[in-house]
């Protein structure tokens, strides 16, 4: 997670509305390769980032079995006992693996009420960045006794790095740029992969507590597969809260903070939480997809006009180090 925001708004109740709020992508005219699809389809994920920053991706080509797979090991992963997930526990020198939720915190509008299981891809060893080589370069931490979890979190992982560089091709077209304008920045992304779950918020909560905060995710864009119990909000221009409910089959997708910079603001880097206000546990899978960690993150010089940059470079690597540290400190403080 990126910028949170904890203005009074934040306790607003989200209005149910029709999908129309989030518009709806079909992705398979643009999979197809014809130029006249993918520039319709470009043009249609360009709207949504320019005027909320999320959209409903269907057409995108990853099978339901692999989705059903990842969420499945989820599932089992989190209804086994808390000594057997505690044998993989994320730690500050091996940032993969399980974090749990806070074992005792009050109810506030800080209160985090998520548990979570991180993978990342595991690409060779960067020389050049031996500084953050605890961070990039670990492998992945599995629990012991789950092969399948292994098994649907690389499946899973695998089809998420060829999505989302067909959404970074559809991102570049819809910014009037060469489609391949982001290709040589994600060749080995240090993307993070996990696995959420959101007990029912107790009814003694009050209107101000989520299971997670409102925020905004770093990277340039996330892949969320929701499931099928919502609690997804979004925080429309106007100031208001929508609920983005799952939509089986599709994809939600939120533009992050880099896309924004990148775009030097065109595209919205927008305010989202969690509130798991029905009476079943809720489970999702998002994919932070990242550059390359020594990829500098800059508003594009062909989008900058004469009022110039309206944001400062960042270097990945240095950016997502600053997020990770957290970890350290506490790991219950991590968000994403």
């Amino acid at each position: 997670m990126s910028r949170s925001e904890r203005s009074e708004d934040d306790i607003a109740a989200a209005a149910a509305v029709s999908l129309d709020e989030i518009p709806i992508v079909d992705f398979a005219p643009f999979l197809s390769g014809d130029p006249a699809g993918r520039k319709a389809v470009a043009e249609e994920i360009a709207f949504a980032c320019e005027n909320i920053g999320f959209f409903y991706l269907t057409g995108h080509g990853v099978p339901q079995a692999v989705i059903d797979a990842v969420f499945r090991a989820a599932a089992d992963f989190f209804a086994k006992p808390m000594a057997e997930r505690a044998e993989a526990f994320a730690t500050p020198d091996w940032y993969r693996g399980y974090i749990p939720m806070p074992p005792q915190q009050p109810l506030s509008r800080n209160t985090r009420m998520f548990e979570q299981y991180r993978m990342q891809h595991e690409w060779p060893a960067d020389p050049d960045d031996m500084e953050h080589a605890r961070i990039f370069d670990q492998i992945n931490r599995w629990p012991a006794d789950m092969p399948e979890f292994q098994a649907a979190g690389e499946t899973y992982l695998d089809a998420m790095v060829t999505l989302g560089r067909e959404l970074l091709r559809a991102f570049a077209i819809g910014l009037g740029l060469d489609e391949h304008r982001f290709d040589g920045w994600f060749k080995h992304p240090p993307s993070q992969l996990s696995m959420n779950y959101y007990p029912v918020l107790p009814n003694a909560a009050d209107s101000d507590v989520s299971n997670m905060i409102s925020h905004t995710d770093e990277g340039p864009f996330t892949i969320l597969a929701q499931g099928e119990i919502g609690g997804l909000e979004v925080k429309r221009r106007d100031g208001a809260w929508i609920q983005a409910p799952p939509l089986r089959g599709a994809f939600t997708i939120n533009v992050g903070d880099m896309m924004m910079w990148w775009s030097n603001g065109r595209f919205i880097s927008n305010y989202h939480r969690v509130r798991n206000r029905t009476d079943v546990e809720r489970f999702s899978v998002p994919y932070f997809a990242n550059p390359d960690r020594n990829v500098t993150v800059a508003p594009l010089p062909e989008l900058v006009g004469a009022d110039g940059p309206s944001y400062e470079p960042v270097r990945v690597a240095d950016h997502l180090a600053r997020f990770y540290s957290q970890l350290s400190k506490n790991p219950h403080d991590v968000y994403n």
